[in-house]
């Protein structure tokens, strides 16, 4: 396994990481091109994207997030729907993403332990969005291992 620094990750911009994750964007969204950016996030953004129920169920310690999380914008060229975030928590193994459907903004919660919950804006659960639902899943189902695989703890 790789075990690579967050921070290495993101300022020498490796062009191998966002190559791949590019093509796994690409497996939901084929004919969208994408402006890519990533960054790291500290607790507090990290709280604003995990619903707080959604921790709680989830990781007894859930107050224990750290500042090594990621942030993954992709900005279509093409259309809102290919707009969205992923956000990578690996210390509680959290996965979310999130973006826009005809009722607002919906969030993605996903954790190989668990089946994937989905929230909207306010942090209430909704039923899985018919336009994005299967394809953030088919999304999450790639990342999460990749990015395991990457930052490696």
């Amino acid at each position: 396994m790789l075990n690579i620094d967050l921070e290495q990750l993101l300022y020498t911009v490796q062009i191998d990481f966002q190559t791949e994750i590019t093509k796994i964007a690409g497996q939901a969204f084929s004919n969208t091109e994408f402006q890519l950016s990533a960054r790291k996030i500290g607790k507090s953004h990290a709280a604003l994207v995990v619903s707080q129920m959604y921790l709680k169920s989830l990781h007894k310690d859930y107050q224990n997030i750290f500042s090594t999380n990621l942030a993954i914008t992709f900005k279509s060229k093409n259309r809102t729907v290919g707009n969205f975030q992923v956000n990578y928590l690996p210390k509680i193994n959290i996965l979310t993403i999130s973006g826009y459907y005809k009722d607002g903004t919906a969030y993605l919660c996903y954790s190989p332990a668990m089946n994937p919950d989905w929230y909207n804006g306010k942090g209430y659960k909704i039923a899985r969005p018919d336009c994005i639902g299967e394809k953030f899943e088919l999304l999450a189902n790639k990342f999460y291992p990749f990015f395991e695989e990457c930052f490696a703890l």
